[in-house]
């Protein structure tokens, strides 16, 4: 008999967040020379952070109050393939990483569904509940019209500004 283990989205999740963080924490020493790019991935990594906690925030208030209704399609799978994808960021060579590298990397990050799991994560939790969390952290849009805006300033790729414009 195989014991089943507990999966808790909201836990699972934020350690994703933290795993972005520090994809974004690594560009930040990458640049760290380069002030301005420096500053910019470090807010990035902070931000992601912030979600992590906001998520672990959620789970301590739905855990003493109320029962969770977490979205079926947000599952172990989910989990394990973005944790997959980040880790793979990860591995890279990072220092190695040129600015159009790391803008492409974070353009991936940022335009796959992880902003709309987050999203309904909170949704879960209750709408109160979901609103002031909301309302407590930097909104993913937020964070992805300033890695557009970053793009345009930092970076002359075509492709890259594309990308940038569909987020």
């Amino acid at each position: 008999m195989g014991s089943k283990t507990y999966f808790d989205p909201l836990e699972r999740f934020a350690e994703i967040e933290r795993l972005v963080a520090k994809v974004y924490f690594r560009f930040s020493l990458l640049f760290i020379d380069h002030g301005e790019l420096r500053d910019f991935w470090w807010q990035m990594a902070r931000d992601e952070e912030q979600h992590a906690c906001i998520l672990l925030a959620c789970k301590s208030i739905v855990e003493n109050f109320q029962e969770a209704a977490f979205d079926p399609n947000i599952g172990k799978g989910k989990a394990d393939q973005f944790e997959g994808q980040i880790n793979s960021y990860l591995g890279k060579g990072i220092p190695s990483i040129t600015v159009e590298e790391s803008f492409k990397i974070a353009l991936e990050i940022e335009s796959s569904e992880l902003d709309a799991i987050y999203s309904e994560l909170l949704k879960s939790c209750g709408p109160e509940i979901a609103k002031t969390m909301e309302n407590v952290g930097v909104p993913a849009s937020v964070q992805r019209r300033k890695l557009a805006s970053a793009v345009h300033r930092f970076t002359s790729d075509p492709e890259l500004r594309a990308a940038a414009e569909q987020l």
